[in-house]
């Protein structure tokens, strides 16, 4: 009996040990560490918005100047819409050629998608509206805080759709305002630290620091561990392959469980990773809920990996185990997504990742393998 006690118990220490996964590794959680930017005084502003005229940010001079010869009379026509002030140019009483407006805070986005335009010395973010190729509208907003802008926008009816009339109109109308209320071209003019601001994300940025230098340890499992632990980590597995394939001007940003090299047109944003925390890559390549297409299985420096598309072709992506299989937890991971270009509001343009960005990805995980996890398992 005693015998048979012992046999089960030791069967059934041997099914834990075969049957129950080790636990999952832990660690802290990642917060940004820089100190925020300070908002201007939200009343201050306001009070310099209740007493601006509008109409007198739109300049006289610059219309005579750009009207090119054309006699039709033109008005200024203030309004109030929504509790804010606008002021629309008109020719003829009907023919909208500029609308000038207190901007709507929850429009701040704007200062992400926009591309910053210098209108004489202030900062403003213009956006230019294409449809099938044709040039359909142009709008630039001046951020005055955090939160409130004036904008400036070619009307619905004008015939032309220059935005370098309506820089001339912005810039002329900004002049007018007073240089406490408006921002230098390199002002901190939102939340976001630094080159946070280039990251397409509808964060504010208050969870984005700009990468610090980190050392990445030596050997799979550490480097992981760290990575899990601190997306600097991460950032520093990738920052030199990065920028050796993709570009000089891709900086690396970090974000709790994730680095990202971001740069200024938002053309391109690079997600990037090495962490213990993640699931196995051989979980991307079942794919059991089909979420993905063009799974191919491959190797990087001797380590196996998968590669998938998005299935609108937005991202394509390459999970790889340092481990030497795919079946184990931990990843080297990177997933490059194309965007709207800043400053160019076109949804026509296809945004599918194109060949040559997918040989750029495999050459920069190629390099990050050979460099940090070619060594003896």
């Amino acid at each position: 009996m005693i015998l048979g006690a012992l046999l089960v118990s030791q069967l059934a220490a041997c099914t834990d040990s075969v049957d129950t996964p080790p636990p999952r590794p832990q660690f802290p959680k990642w917060h940004p560490k820089q100190p925020r930017p300070a908002d201007r005084d939200e009343q201050v502003v306001d009070a310099a918005l209740a007493a601006l005229d509008f109409c007198q940010l739109i300049d006289q001079a610059t219309y005579d100047r750009r009207k090119g010869g054309n006699p039709r009379p033109v008005t200024r026509e203030p309004k109030v819409k929504d509790g804010r002030k606008t002021c629309t140019l008109y020719r003829d009483g009907y023919e909208a050629i500029v609308d000038v407006r207190d901007g709507d805070p929850g429009h701040t986005a704007f200062r992400n998608d926009g591309a910053v335009v210098d209108l004489g010395g202030v900062k403003g973010y213009q956006i230019e509206t294409r449809r099938e190729g044709v040039v359909s509208g142009c709008a630039i907003t001046v951020p005055l805080s955090f939160q409130r802008a004036v904008k400036f926008e070619l009307g619905l009816q004008s015939r032309s759709k220059d935005c370098g009339l309506l820089r001339d109109f912005a810039t002329a109308g900004t002049a007018k305002l007073p240089r406490d209320l408006v921002y230098p071209l390199d002002g901190q003019d939102n939340e976001r630290v630094g080159v946070c601001a280039n990251w397409v994300s509808t964060s504010k940025g208050e969870n984005c620091d700009p990468a610090v230098a980190a050392q990445v340890p030596a050997g799979a499992e550490l480097i992981l561990a760290a990575g899990a632990a601190d997306p600097n980590v991460e950032c520093a597995v990738f920052r030199d392959a990065v920028k050796k394939t993709f570009g000089p001007e891709f900086e690396p940003i970090a974000t709790p469980g994730s680095c990202y090299f971001v740069e200024p047109k938002h053309r391109l944003q690079i997600e990037a990773g090495a962490t213990a925390n993640g699931g196995a890559p051989g979980e991307w390549l079942a794919d059991p809920n089909k979420t993905y297409k063009d799974h191919h299985q491959t190797s990087f420096s001797g380590n196996p990996g998968v590669t998938f598309r998005a299935k609108d072709d937005r991202e394509f992506s390459l999970y790889v185990s340092p481990l030497g299989n795919l079946d184990s937890r931990g990843h080297v991971r990177l997933t490059i997504t194309p965007e709207r270009e800043r400053g160019i509001d076109d949804w026509d343009r296809s945004k599918a990742v194109s060949t040559m960005d997918v040989a750029r990805a495999h050459a920069v995980m190629e390099l990050v393998m050979a460099t940090h996890f070619r060594v003896a398992r």
